[in-house]
Order: C-alpha cells, then sequence, then structure tokens
C-alpha cells in the first residue's frame, strides 16, 4: 500500500508552521516595544513652559499685578515684586538689613551712571520676571551698567560674552572703557589684543578718524607690549605715533598728509623739544615706551626723528654710547649675540617687526635696519616660516665675518576677519638660533589659512643688556 498524500493536508501544515513563526517573531517584537515604551513612560522630562513664563512676566512685570513695592528710578515708577528683586544683591540687602528702604513701598533710586537709560532699566528689572533675555549689541553697555548697579553676575556675563562676539572697530573702544569702568578683566583683556593686532593695519593705515580717539592712557598701555603688531619697523611705531599727535591737535582736520604732519612738528617756532612743551608733555609717557636703541638703527630714521624735533636729544644721547659699545664689543668677537636669555629680557630688549602678506605664495624679506652685522632673511613658503643669515655682499652693507652668530628669535602667524577678530593665530617659542653663513632653519609652520595674513617678529641680534639703560626727561 503507498502513502496518500493530499494537497490539502501539506497546505494546511505549511500554514500552521508559517502562522507559529510568525506568531513568535511578533510577540518578539511586541516585548522589545513594551520594554521602551515602559523605559519612556518612567523617564521624567523638564517641560518648559513658556506660556507660564509669558503669563508671569505679562501679569506682574508689564501690568504689575499684586505689586508690592514702587521703585522710581530716572523719573519712570515701576511695579515690582520684593521677592524677584531679591534677586539683585542690590536689593536683597536693601529689603534684608535695618534700612529706611526695608519696608517702604515706594523707592527711589538715585541712578549717577550716565551710561544707565530707562530702556536699560527696563530690560534689567525685567529679566527679573524671564527665563530668557534678548539683547541687541546696540544697547549691550547700557544694560551692563545697569546691571552692574544691581549686581546682577548672571546677566553681567551675558553682556560680557556678547561683546567678547562683536568686538570690532566701532565697539572695542567703548567697551574697552566699559570694561575699566566696570572691572571686567576678561573684557579688557580681550580689547587690548585686538587692539594689539588691529593698531597699525587698522587705525592707522585705515582711519585716521578711529586714530584719534585712542586715549593717552591706552595707547601707552599698547605700546609697553612686546606683542604689539608692528608693520615695518620701530620707527613705523614712532611715525605712527607722530601721526596720532598731529591728529589730536587738529580735531577738525581728516586725512592729513604726511608732509603737513612732518612741517607741524619740524617748523615750529620753538626749537624746544616737543615733548617739553606744555601741549607735548601729556604724551612723554608714551614715547617713553618706543624702544630707542631699535629706533635708530638705520640713518635715514634718525635724520627723521632729528628733523621732527619730537624727542630730546638726552633720551638719545645715552643710548647712542650703548649701542656704539655693543658694537665694537661684536667687531671684536666679544659679542656674538644672545647665548641664553630670560623672557622677559627677550621681550623688553627685542626688536619689534613685522609685515602684511596678502597671497599665499613664495615669499623672501628682510626688515631694513643695521643689526651689528646680521642681515637676516624671513622666507614663508607653504605655511612653514625660515629664517636665512644672508652673507652675499650684493648690498655692500657691514656683515660679521664671525663664523657663527647667535640670534633669538620669536614668531607670530595671524589671521583676521572681516571684523578684525582674530580668527587664527600661533606663536613660536622663543628660540636661540646659531647660524652659520648662508644657513637657513625652519623656525614655525602653521596651518592653511585664508589670506592676506599678519606676520609679526621679536628679534635680539646681541646679549641682553645687564642693566636697563634709564631715560631722563630733562
Amino acid at each position: 500500500m503507498g502513502s496518500n498524500f493530499s494537497s490539502q493536508a501539506i497546505l494546511n501544515t505549511m500554514t500552521n508552521f508559517v502562522s507559529g513563526t510568525k506568531r513568535k517573531r511578533l510577540e518578539s517584537e511586541e516585548d522589545e516595544l513594551n520594554k521602551v515604551i515602559d523605559i519612556v513612560l518612567h523617564t521624567p522630562k523638564k517641560i518648559k513652559l513658556s506660556c507660564t513664563a509669558k503669563y508671569i512676566y505679562q501679569a506682574l512685570f508689564v501690568e504689575g499685578k499684586n505689586s508690592d513695592v514702587t521703585v522710581c528710578a530716572l523719573g519712570k515708577e515701576y511695579y515690582l515684586h520684593r521677592v524677584y528683586l531679591c534677586q539683585s544683591p542690590y536689593f536683597g540687602s536693601m529689603f534684608g538689613g535695618s534700612w529706611l528702604e526695608t519696608t517702604q513701598k515706594y523707592i527711589t533710586i538715585d541712578v549717577v551712571d550716565p551710561a544707565i537709560t530707562q530702556d536699560s532699566l527696563k530690560v534689567v528689572f525685567g529679566s527679573l520676571y524671564e527665563a530668557e533675555v534678548v539683547l541687541n549689541p546696540l544697547e549691550v553697555l547700557p544694560i551692563m551698567a545697569t546691571a552692574t548697579m544691581f549686581q546682577l553676575d548672571g546677566l553681567i556675563e551675558q553682556c560680557t560674552e556678547l561683546m567678547l562676539e562683536t568686538i570690532n572697530p566701532k565697539t572695542c573702544l567703548d567697551y574697552y572703557n566699559a570694561a575699566c569702568l566696570y572691572g571686567d578683566k576678561k573684557l579688557e583683556d580681550a580689547c587690548i589684543r585686538w587692539f594689539l593686532v588691529n593698531l597699525m593695519p587698522y587705525y592707522y593705515q585705515e582711519s585716521d578718524e578711529d586714530l584719534r580717539t585712542i586715549p593717552v592712557s591706552l595707547m601707552e598701555t599698547l605700546m609697553a607690549q612686546p606683542d604689539l603688531c608692528t608693520i615695518q619697523t620701530e620707527c613705523s611705531l614712532y611715525v605712527m605715533l607722530k601721526h596720532w599727535v598731529y591728529l589730536i591737535h587738529h580735531p577738525e582736520e581728516s586725512k592729513p598728509t604726511a608732509s603737513a604732519v612732518a612741517e607741524y612738528f619740524s617748523q615750529r617756532p620753538d626749537k624746544t623739544p616737543f615733548l617739553h612743551t606744555p601741549e607735548g608733555r601729556q604724551f612723554v609717557n608714551v614715547f617713553q615706551e618706543l624702544r630707542i636703541p631699535n629706533l635708530i638703527n638705520h640713518h635715514l630714521d634718525i635724520e627723521l626723528i632729528l628733523g621732527d624735533n619730537i624727542i630730546p636729544k638726552s633720551w638719545l644721547n645715552t643710548v647712542v654710547i650703548q649701542q656704539w659699545d655693543n658694537m665694537l664689543r661684536v667687531n671684536h668677537n666679544e659679542d656674538k649675540g644672545p647665548l641664553e636669555v630670560s623672557e622677559a629680557d627677550f621681550l623688553k630688549q627685542s626688536v619689534r617687526c613685522g609685515r602684511i602678506v596678502l597671497t599665499a605664495e613664495r615669499h623672501v624679506w628682510r626688515w631694513t635696519g643695521f643689526y651689528f652685522g646680521v642681515d637676516l632673511l624671513v622666507a614663508l613658503e607653504n605655511n612653514m616660516l625660515s629664517v636665512r643669515r644672508n652673507h652675499r655682499s650684493e648690498l655692500e652693507q657691514l656683515l660679521s665675518f664671525q663664523t657663527q652668530r647667535n640670534v633669538a628669535v620669536l614668531f607670530r602667524v595671524v589671521r583676521l576677519n572681516e571684523q578684525k577678530q582674530i580668527t587664527y593665530s600661533k606663536e613660536s617659542n622663543i628660540m636661540l638660533l646659531s647660524l652659520a653663513k648662508g644657513q637657513e632653519v625652519p623656525v614655525m609652520s602653521f596651518d592653511k589659512v585664508v589670506y592676506p595674513i599678519i606676520v609679526t617678529a621679536n628679534m635680539l641680534f646681541i646679549a641682553p643688556e645687564k642693566k636697563e639703560s634709564v631715560k631722563k626727561d630733562d
């Protein structure tokens, strides 16, 4: 007898097999889904009820409902609530101590800071009723002043962050003044860094009107910094200061020519050095921050300085003697350059120089001046800076025949955006180089950046002086 195979029986068997497998799969997926749902349902979430925050702001601050204290400032009354005002240490101290205002329901505040306005008061008082505050860069200074008065550190910090993001030629001086006035060291340092990079490339080379506004105290601070971005050489800083002084003394004049500035100083009937005159005394400390040894290392620079008669000759005499002594020591092989130097001595005595590089091509340059027989060439190619001790005689200048010469150098590369803010910056270490004739060594590599860039350097060619010479204002 053979087995009977029913087509219907086969179909039923297959159906039961498939259905069973599918059922198991569906049950497994359902279990996983239930686990996920269970986790979601048992995980608390913070939900910001914007409608509640808006209601509090509108009902309590804007409409002043249930107000228990009225604050009058700059002639305007605000119907407020002690429990919200106590977020401010200013009011917390007022309401929590034994003061006359502690129990008063009407309080008049004497606002002495001229930067504080009715609009800034509204924003600051309103911030006590809101979770978020919208700050407009055009209004940030009055708000910072108001927040400082009421000791609202959180709002002050937000103002600082906004100002750090919006430092530019139109805001930096106002931000700097505010930082000094309100003791914001972080903002003050950021403004100083911005000025150090932009003083010459922007203020001097592009905007006389803005250069005129820089106060004497700030200019003195900037001139004293070793990392001041110096385009070309120390003499360029002198020329900039001369231009700046002229602009201050001629507030109505814009874009004066170089010859007009030169004639103003060189053709004065009074032969007293300008810095010794009543008009010039306020600038003495600024000009004393110039590095005189690096200012008189080219004969044309000396002619310019003597012709202008701004700097007293007494400032130059001692330095000239010292430089002559340095040159003789180099000539007698007693000084082969710095073998060691402290960071403080290097930053104080080194030559400050710099250059704007417009294109990403190979560039080779030197900064003009006499550097005790060392003709140092700087090369830039493929994001690499190198220096070479040139010893070819095509320039017919005095060159040291010493087999090895020591040089201390430090380089910086900076890239600025449209607001003149630093978007890229790199600085090398202070490097002590021993260079043979014609030797070239790399000093710094940097990332690929969009040009133009600013390359600045500090360089020391002789052993540092053990004792600094003192400039006398006599």
